[in-house]
């Protein structure tokens, strides 16, 4: 059994920061004391700019000519992208290039073995991504073999099929990457021989074992994998950009006997993939819309700044006449590890915590929340959420302060923060011009009901009405495992209409990890995987809304109720605590 050694001192940097950082992140902490569900352990249920994506300048992967079913020996070339049906996108050429996250990757070629070359400019499809593996982490302090031992079969069957993963031997040793790349090789090998004819053809075109030891290697990608920066491994998204990895222990390889009980498998690799491609479809979206919408601006609020806790900033909004002329308030957050040259892991914030983006109301000394977001486990994550309830605040324009916070003072997690706010108008035909509010939250508890109904006039202008609420579940209750792993419920009744949210995901082991492909960020260092009360670490918490126009028509008063449930009863106490504020727009 070969046991993975480790030369570089890269690398030894990275797990020196690696291992620590995992110890203290494996509890939750979006109320700085939550634990891991009851019962955990189980088999469990189961970016960034760049061209018009208009043109294919790929080399043989993007051919897709006819060979006019001649045998040449070669496998047939695919056209990834149409088989796929994904936008292509045009290899950058110029530049400018860098190898630290979110920098635009340079041309490289890469030695593989079997002797074949393999160059990014020439492989380019325009839609895929490129994910590059070390082989030095273990399976787990039990189990020192190669993470990689861990199963390409399984790697495959959990992998968008638009990635290629590169499996590198990080080492100086020429005699370990000749034993490592043997044998993933053969593993390799193994695990194609399961496939079907066209699965095998597929795959063992994105299968690339680089042929020799890292530290020999050459050339822009030898020098990511050669940084602390790659220390864990790199990708290259489908913008051209650096990504980083996270920490690849998988929610079904629970081991009791582990200080951190839960083992490494290649298979987490593909959530990197899967993660990626849910960025470029949201940037595409982006894109699309503001092709589309009748009038946009962007505000900065905070440029790449590098911060701690919480940071207020005083913006200059268009005037009343041009707010008037925008339907929709976006809120854009980029949160990046405060040291561009390390590896995620041991450099980003170590905790889960609540974050938030406030206005300051100079009338009522007081702040409202435009949106609520939760922090990662130790890697950087990209927002975009919907806060168009702020508009209501925001129609006399001019300026204003905003307040980002996203830790404690006893734990202030240092972060280089982007935010802007986009003012967009869709072509809805009306705005939000009053934001009353409703009901907040509190402690979850045998008293969280009692509460006495709103009643609100309805404008006689409304021309649409709506439910917004903001609405997660927190606190670690020993008996209910309350409110963060719980599965509590919300109902709102308006008038005789009821309408409620259930968190059926709370508690399961993969409620979080299921919902990758809806931006949560994978691979994080602490228990991300498990489902929560209404969030996720690593993801913004969407508002929750409901269309109440039939129901609360214009010019009437109407009476609104709100409970929260546990087993659809009410809570006993010390049942954690609800994070709720929630409001009636008015739109006109």
């Amino acid at each position: 059994m070969l046991s993975p050694r480790r030369s570089s001192a890269a690398v030894r940097g990275a797990l020196a920061l690696l291992l620590p950082a995992l110890l203290l992140g494996c509890v939750d902490e979006a109320d700085e004391k939550d634990e891991a569900p009851a019962g955990d352990g189980s088999s469990g249920d189961d970016g960034g700019d760049g061209g018009d994506g208009a043109v294919d300048t790929g080399g043989e992967d993007t051919g897709g000519e006819d060979t006019g079913g001649e045998d040449t020996g070669e496998p047939p070339v695919i056209d990834a992208c149409a088989e796929l049906g994904l936008p292509v996108r045009t290899f950058d050429a110029v530049g400018p290039f860098g190898g630290l996250r979110r920098e635009t990757m340079a041309d490289f070629s890469l030695p593989l073995r079997g002797g074949e070359t393999w160059t990014l400019s020439e492989r380019w499809s325009g839609c895929e991504v490129y994910v590059f593996l070390p082989h030095y982490f273990v399976v787990s302090e039990l189990d020192t073999q190669t993470w990689w031992s861990t199963g390409v079969d399984d790697l495959l069957r959990r992998s968008p099929r638009n990635v290629h993963y590169f499996f590198v031997v990080g080492t100086a040793d020429g005699d370990d990457a000749e034993a490592f790349g043997s044998q993933m090789d053969g593993w390799i090998a193994e695990a194609l021989d399961t496939l079907r004819d066209e699965d095998r053809a597929w795959w063992s075109e994105r299968l690339h074992v680089v042929d020799g030891a890292s530290a020999a290697l050459s050339g822009p990608a030898a020098e990511i994998i050669n940084s602390e920066v790659g220390s864990l491994g790199f990708a290259i998204d489908r913008r051209q950009k650096v990504r980083g990895l996270g920490y690849m222990s998988a929610v079904e390889a629970y081991d009791s006997r582990l200080e951190w009980p839960w083992e490494w498998r290649l298979y987490s690799a593909a959530n990197e993939g899967e993660f990626l491609n849910f960025e470029e479809e949201r940037a595409l979206r982006i894109e699309a819309e503001a092709a589309s919408d009748a009038a946009r601006t962007v505000v900065p609020v905070f440029t790449a700044e590098l911060h701690e806790e919480y940071e207020d900033k005083l913006i200059t909004l268009p005037d009343a006449t041009t707010m008037a002329g925008f339907d929709t308030l976006e809120i854009e957050v980029l949160m990046e590890c405060p040291n561009r040259e390390l590896a995620e892991i041991g450099n980003c914030g170590a905790w889960d915590y609540i974050a938030n983006m406030w206005l300051y109301d100079a009338e009522t000394d007081s702040y409202l929340e435009m949106a609520r977001f939760i922090t990662t486990y130790h890697r950087e994550s990209h927002w975009v959420v919907d806060a168009s309830h702020a508009l209501a605040w925001l129609q006399a324009g001019g300026e204003r302060s905003i307040r980002y916070s996203w830790a404690p003072s006893w734990n202030t997690q240092p972060t280089i923060i982007t935010v802007n706010l986009v003012l967009r108008n869709q072509g809805r035909g009306h705005r939000p011009t009053q934001a009353i509010p409703l009901f907040n939250g509190g402690a979850f508890n045998a008293g969280y009901n009692l509460r006495e109904p709103v009643v609100v006039d309805v404008p006689e202008g409304a021309a649409k009405v709506e439910l917004r609420a903001i609405l997660t579940g927190h606190g670690m209750d020993a008996s209910t495992n309350c409110a963060e792993f719980c599965r509590h419920s919300h109902h709102f009744t308006v008038g005789e209409a009821t309408f409620e949210r259930r968190f059926n995901e709370a508690g399961t082991n993969r409620g979080c990890q299921d919902m990758i492909g809806e931006g949560v960020v994978p691979n994080q260092a602490g228990t991300w995987w498990f489902g929560r009360g209404g969030w996720c670490p690593g993801q913004e918490v969407h508002p929750w809304v409901e269309d109440l126009t039939a129901v609360a028509p214009a010019g009437a008063p109407v009476t609104i109720r709100y409970a929260g449930r546990l087993a659809d009863a009410d809570p006993p106490d010390t049942s954690g605590n609800i994070e709720l504020r929630s409001w009636l727009v008015v739109w006109e």
